[in-house]
């Protein structure tokens, strides 16, 4: 897997998705900044995933042609 590039999803940072349940509670929820095991596994899966959408060779290995086997 390449390197994911953590510049291109600068957004995150503002506005991680992750803050969503906090933001429906309270609308002037801050995010602290902290970066925990939640948040890095969340991150590491998010990359893995979308290695897999963006990489037809990869999606192509993950797809099987014959649901049975």
């Amino acid at each position: 897997m390449k390197q994911p590039d953590h510049e291109s999803r600068e957004h995150h940072a503002e506005m991680p998705p992750s803050a969503l349940p906090a933001l429906d509670k309270c609308p002037c929820y801050l995010p602290s900044g902290t970066v925990g095991a939640a948040a890095k596994r969340g991150t590491k899966l998010h990359e893995q995933l979308e290695e897999i959408l963006t990489d037809r060779r990869l999606r192509k290995s993950l797809t099987r042609k014959d649901p049975s086997k």
